[in-house]
């Protein structure tokens, strides 16, 4: 397997990009084989100082930096002087793919607009991720994953209890996601271009990603012209569509939507044969009418045993559900665990790191195995020299303060 080329081998990308949504996807491009640069401004991305920021605890290991960069290199350049334009456009002119997540203003500025590029490079595709969309009135708009696919995309107002505060992201969430998407899109247009011969644009933005993983509300707006609100536990609909916590304390989710199939093992599962034939509770429809009356019976019953118990319950009665777990539980959990979600691979300050692997697998062409995130601008001599500038071109960008 290892000889295997990866399924993007040989495609060059040059990210200029900043935070997460955008290098998240070019982590991705990386790990699928991609030669992947990214162009960071000569005083550092912002998220090189996440560690400092008091979200986290302080650690000398950036790992978000590390999640959001490895199998990269990296190159420092000030974008505003012409010099830099230059160097740009040279490692631009037979890339691939152009990777950006930032204000369309700003990369005309930096002389690396759409129309500038594609005319320089034909086959170039030409991807950014904007807050809210390439067009209309938010197309210039600052944005972050909570304010842009979190708040203004609808699902914000959908999460938490009924008259309960509105519940903030966690993350990098959103960043994750319209990550992922624009991978999508890109391979989508690199297909398209064998067809071609021609690159194209790929517009993505957080709003419109929050907007489709908030899709059922968003279609029962378009439908309906109104959304049914938030959920409460104590009154949701089918009470075999709740969460419910265990004796230990412990919180776990059911799922099962056709209930008339899974009430007999329900009801196997708790040990009250006399519940399947109630008559407030021996149809959906009286489940329905029910509801709070049964969920407060649940409630009651599940108290009785800790979560681990009820699990190989539910699991002898082939009943839909999932722990709630915590993240430390989540990295030793087997399901995780035996589908390889977590790898593994040498860092040359921290040793042996692990980290979340991409959930996209191929059984013929692998990601490859990642190397580390890079250090601040630990490629500019590398990379100039593999595009043709000299040593004296380089000690001359050095000492104008366009590389470090």
């Amino acid at each position: 397997m290892a000889n295997i080329e990866s399924p993007l081998d040989g495609i060059k990308v040059i990210e200029v990009s900043t935070w997460f949504a955008g290098p998240t996807c070019g982590m991705w491009l990386g790990e699928w084989g991609a030669n992947v640069i990214r162009v960071e401004p000569v005083e550092g991305d912002p998220l090189r100082g996440i560690m400092a920021s008091g979200l986290l605890p302080v650690s000398d290991y950036n790992w978000m930096w590390e999640m959001a960069n490895r199998s990269k290199r990296c190159i420092a350049l000030d974008l505003a002087q012409k010099q830099s334009q230059e160097i740009m456009h040279n490692l631009i002119k037979d890339a691939d793919v152009f990777l950006a997540n930032l204000r369309p203003s700003t990369l005309e500025r930096a002389g690396l607009g759409y129309k500038t590029l594609s005319k320089l490079n034909p086959r170039l595709v030409y991807a950014n991720i904007t807050g809210y969309g390439a067009k209309g009135p938010g197309a210039e708009w600052p944005a972050f994953d909570e304010t842009a696919f979190w708040a203004r995309s609808g699902i914000m107002s959908t999460m938490g209890e009924e008259g309960t505060p509105a519940v903030p992201l966690r993350g990098a969430m959103g960043d994750n996601t319209t990550g992922i998407f624009m991978l999508g899109g890109i391979a989508l247009a690199l297909y398209a271009r064998e067809k071609t011969g021609k690159g194209q644009r790929v517009d993505n933005s957080l709003m419109g990603n929050g907007m489709w993983v908030a899709g059922v509300d968003i279609m029962g707006a378009l439908v309906y012209d109104f959304w049914i609100g938030r959920f409460s536990r104590k009154t949701m609909g089918n009470p075999l569509y709740n969460t419910y916590q265990a004796q230990d304390a412990k919180w776990f989710q059911l799922q099962m939507l056709q209930t008339d199939r899974y009430w007999p093992g329900m009801c196997k599962a708790l040990s009250r044969p006399d519940l399947e034939n109630d008559p407030k509770f021996n149809s959906h429809g009286n489940r329905v009418k029910s509801n709070a009356e049964l969920i407060a019976l649940l409630d009651q019953e599940f108290a009785r045993k800790d979560r681990d118990e009820w699990g190989k319950l539910f699991d002898a009665n082939d009943l839909i559900w999932a722990p709630a777990l915590t993240p430390v539980e989540v990295i030793r959990d087997a399901c995780a665990l035996e589908n390889g979600y977590i790898l593994e691979y040498d860092h040359p300050t921290h040793g042996k790191l692990k980290g979340v692997r991409c959930p996209i697998q191929l059984s013929d062409t692998p990601s490859r195995t990642p190397y580390p995130a890079p250090e601040f601008g630990q490629h500019t001599e590398e990379v100039l020299l593999e595009i043709g500038y000299t040593w004296e071109d380089i000690a001359k960008f050095k000492d104008g303060k366009v590389i470090l």
